[in-house]
């Protein structure tokens, strides 16, 4: 097969879900990728060049498709998976050695397309950790196709499988590389074949594909779905025959029985509850919140970066930190100094803030959360909670956005896209605004739980959180029409997570992170440090001194951790750290705060996502919902003298 004579050579990266091929694609082409949306869909593409790499003049270009399990156009994945392979020169498929069963039914249908495919066993580490033995020469005899084998988190192994990959497309321009379908389907898909340029176009017709049919004005009728219902059971049944012949031993590994025990009702329960515990509770508020953030806070930026800023500051400008009375307009050198470098200075509180608290948490929250994904555990997590969060209108794999919320509530909501039905979205969507705090605010809120003593204060603000996300949900899931989609979940084995990859991870998107609230950061500690050099700020805590103290039975100062809320989430919790409090003050101010509005990012992406009615009923209902529940809190309390 010639590479058809065009300006680039189109390859397609295809395979199930959780194989590892985003990991390849990024193997393949460096870190300058371009993402775009499938047109009509949500669905994110990630195309790239490979570089210092060309045949024939032309430029390689490389697609990281959505993971999909057939092409088709049941859904906008295989819609998108299906258009981009129609259009490759050349097919690699990706799958995994401990599902091999499993994704050797794509493998199938690619091969019966006629195009060149490569073919890249991945995970090839975890066959031999189970003993699976496979014979890689007769699969390659099967499927005609050749095949490699790779693991995909071992760097040395990556640059291998680049060099096979590139060998393997040199040869494209010598006829090398033909996958040759042995499973006879010329005579179902003759009478498509004479209509249609491609065997390709003609296959997905005989497998009963609408939108290639109307492309080329070919109807199908019910004979299409039993002609289709014929072509699944003969590739299933080829498969079942080519993994019978390639698997010589298999044997289960002590991984593979604590993956099944993690997935027990009562096990898997204890096991989740234990992870809560110790992730959020010991590792988050007790370690990063308290240890750590305490030695940077007061070890560091305390006692060497704010003096010396507020020195430097001094020799150009007078600071009045304390002060709340107007100075702009009656002394605009001390207004500048209090500006710069007063208690809520940009160059004091903002910096301390960022660094020696945000910084810490974030790393944190994403360091614990790198490690539970790559040790396989949040797939069973997922399965674990599919009979809870359906009652709520939900299903399992809601489970992904709603435990993203704990890391960025603004960056879950664009994963709810991921969901199946508007309904979903739309509950799944509410919760991360109504209930889920994010990494900064989670960390300071348990610093701050834990200062008071024991693990009871964090078990009353979970257990309200929990009241609010399962009342809210079941209120939502009785008035919204539709129905939740269906929960299919990969389970990936159980795996030891390697180091480097979980320290990347974690990294990568702590910045992404720090890079989207920083500028928020400094706008609103500009914000309210020009209210407080101006006056406004001490004005408006008195004029809310009613509400928080009539209402919450709170302090008058908090008035300042909801002004800076509206903002970002987490800048409002840490304005509750130098506040002093009674202990159910302190517990009733962070339920408010975890339950009051989501931040202004949070609910741009939320319009955007669904739209500002939405947006708007959500945004309104965390009010209610926020100081109901606290003035509630605030009297329970009260009454029993928790203090």
């Amino acid at each position: 097969m010639k590479v058809q004579n065009s300006k680039s050579i189109k390859i397609a990266l295809v395979g199930n879900p959780n194989v590892g091929k985003s990991v390849i694609f990024h193997c393949l082409t460096g870190v300058y990728a371009e993402v775009s949306n499938y047109p009509g869909t949500t669905i994110e593409v990630t195309k790239a060049v490979l570089e210092n790499f060309e045949l024939s003049d032309k430029t390689v270009e490389i697609i990281d498709t959505p993971g999909v399990y057939g092409i088709s156009s049941f859904n906008d994945e295989e819609t998108a998976t299906r258009d981009y392979v129609l259009e490759a020169d050349y097919i690699i498929n990706v799958v995994s050695a401990t599902t091999l069963k499993r994704d050797l039914f794509l493998t199938k249908q690619l091969s019966e397309l006629g195009k060149p495919t490569l073919l890249v066993i991945n995970q090839y580490d975890e066959a031999k950790l189970n003993k699976v033995e496979i014979d890689i020469k007769k699969l390659e005899e099967n499927l005609g196709l050749k095949v490699i084998t790779s693991v995909a988190i071992k760097t040395h192994t990556l640059k291998l499988l680049k060099e096979k990959i590139l060998d393997q497309l040199n040869e494209i321009e010598n006829n090398f590389l033909v996958s040759q379908p042995n499973l006879d389907l010329e005579d179902e898909i003759k009478e498509f074949r004479e209509k249609v340029l491609s065997r390709a176009e003609a296959l997905m017709i005989a497998e009963g594909d609408e939108v290639i049919a109307e492309r080329n004005d070919i109807k199908l009728d019910e004979s299409s779905k039993q002609l289709r219902e014929r072509i699944y059971k003969r590739r299933r049944l080829e498969v079942n025959k080519i993994y019978a012949q390639i698997i010589t031993k298999a044997d289960f590994s002590k991984r593979a029985i604590l993956g099944r025990l993690l997935l027990h009702p009562l096990i898997g329960s204890i096991v989740g509850l234990a992870v809560l515990y110790f992730f959020l509770y010991q590792f988050l508020g007790i370690f990063v919140a308290g240890t750590i953030v305490d030695f940077l806070e007061n070890q560091i930026f305390a006692k060497y970066y704010e003096p010396v800023v507020r020195m430097i500051v001094e020799l150009f400008f007078n600071i009045n930190g304390s002060s709340l009375e107007p100075l702009i307009f009656t002394d605009i050198n001390t207004a500048v100094g209090t500006f710069l470098a007063g208690d809520y200075g940009v160059l004091t509180l903002t910096i301390t803030y960022l660094y020696g608290l945000l910084a810490p948490l974030v790393f944190g929250f994403y360091f614990g959360l790198a490690i539970l994904e790559d040790c396989g555990y949040l797939p069973r997590l997922a399965v674990l909670t599919d009979g809870v969060l359906t009652r709520l209108g939900m299903n399992g794999r809601a489970i992904i956005p709603l435990i993203l919320g704990g890391g960025c509530v603004t960056m879950a909501v664009v994963t709810t896209r991921l969901l199946t039905s508007k309904k979903e979205k739309i509950i799944t969507m509410a919760l991360l605004g109504l209930s889920i705090p994010c990494s900064a605010q989670l960390g300071v809120i348990q610093g701050l739980l834990s200062n008071i003593g024991g693990v009871l204060p964090w078990v009353i603000w979970a257990s309200v959180l929990f009241l609010v996300f399962a009342l809210a949900g079941t209120i939502m899931n009785k008035l919204i029409p539709g129905d939740s989609g269906n929960f299919v979940s990969d389970i990936p084995p159980m795996r030891i997570p390697v180091g480097k990859n979980i320290l990347k991870k974690t990294i990568s998107r702590s910045k992404v992170f720090l890079d989207e609230a920083t500028p928020a950061f400094f706008i609103a500690a500009a914000l309210v440090a020009f209210l407080q050099v101006a006056g406004v700020l001490d004005n408006l805590i008195n004029f809310c001194e009613p509400l928080m103290s009539n209402v919450l039975l709170l302090p008058k100062e908090v008035t300042l951790s909801f002004i800076l809320g509206m903002v970002r989430r987490d800048f409002g919790a840490f304005g509750l750290m130098d506040i002093s409090m009674t202990a159910g003050q302190l517990i009733t101010s962070c339920v408010v705060l975890t339950l009051f509005v989501p931040c202004i990012a949070t609910v741009a992406v939320m319009i955007k996502e669904s739209n500002w009615k939405a947006a708007l009923a959500i945004w309104l209902s965390s009010w209610v919902l926020a100081f109901g529940f606290g003035a509630f809190l605030a009297r329970i309390l009260l009454f029993i003298n928790f203090n």
